[in-house]
């Protein structure tokens, strides 16, 4: 069954059918207005096999009476991967709530990566006076973890290195984790192709300097040779220009390869 975390939850209560009062202020709405608002500004889906291949996405109502399709706007952020049913969300008489798919290739395509999509209700008429006209949707597949070892971490940024555990994961075994690697709270990820591994050509560090801001990576590509991936940094770089380039690499745990 998928797991859905909503952020801030939408108060039903205060979608009333003909107006509002809210310190001091009475809203006098639309008399065939349907009185929407999604459940929550934000909503994170993780996939597992049996969600068939689909997310769910909901919009309440307040006012029932009748039927009701109210148009949507998406901003789909995923290149295409995630497909909506429809671009209304159709009440029938006397529904509260009603839900638009959207669905994806088989979920044994995908890795440890997420997706983005914003939805919002473009006719203000039909808002609820405290509805939530927007919802960020992020999705990405569940994986559980599995520990491959610990290795040596090397980094010409800090000019010293640390033993830095490797994760893959139990559904997509050529993802693999590299939880905390530079900073607590910020992972490095990458993938296993032919036997070689694939990074990102750029991502957050999750180092943040006093002066400049964020700092990310940008490499070019990584090599294994006896035992060690190296990772060729083409530069260390933040808003305002590049800290030059120089070399992450990571010895493998003992016995392992890709």
């Amino acid at each position: 069954m998928k797991k859905i975390i909503y952020i801030t939850l939408a108060i039903m209560a205060l979608m009333l059918t003909t107006a509002c009062q809210h310190e001091g202020t009475i809203y006098d709405m639309p008399a065939n207005s349907a009185l929407v608002s999604f459940p929550s500004d934000a909503a994170i889906f993780e996939m597992v096999a049996s969600d068939g291949n689909k997310i769910t996405v909901d919009l309440w109502r307040g006012n029932t009476k009748g039927a009701a399709s109210i148009p949507v706007e998406i901003d789909d952020q995923t290149g295409g991967v995630f497909t909506p049913s429809k671009t209304t969300f159709d009440f029938a008489d006397g529904q509260g709530v009603a839900s638009i798919d959207f669905t994806y290739p088989d979920i044994n395509a995908f890795g440890g990566e997420t997706y983005k999509i914003v939805l919002s209700i473009p006719d203000e008429d039909q808002l609820s006076p405290s509805a939530i006209d927007e919802m960020t949707i992020t999705a990405s597949r569940k994986l559980t973890p599995k520990y491959v070892g610990t290795g040596i971490w090397y980094s010409d940024w800090y000019e010293d290195e640390w033993e830095q555990d490797l994760y893959t994961t139990e559904e997509a075994p050529d993802y693999f984790i590299l939880p905390d690697c530079w900073v607590k709270g910020t992972d490095f990820t990458f993938t296993v192709q032919n036997h070689q591994p694939v990074w990102p050509s750029s991502f957050f560090s999750g180092y943040v300097h006093s002066t400049y801001g964020s700092v990310y990576i940008f490499t070019d590509g990584a090599v294994v040779e006896d035992g060690v991936m190296y990772i060729p940094v083409s530069g260390y770089r933040v808003s305002a220009g590049s800290f030059g380039s120089g070399e992450e690499h990571f010895v493998l745990p003992e016995g392992f390869s890709f």
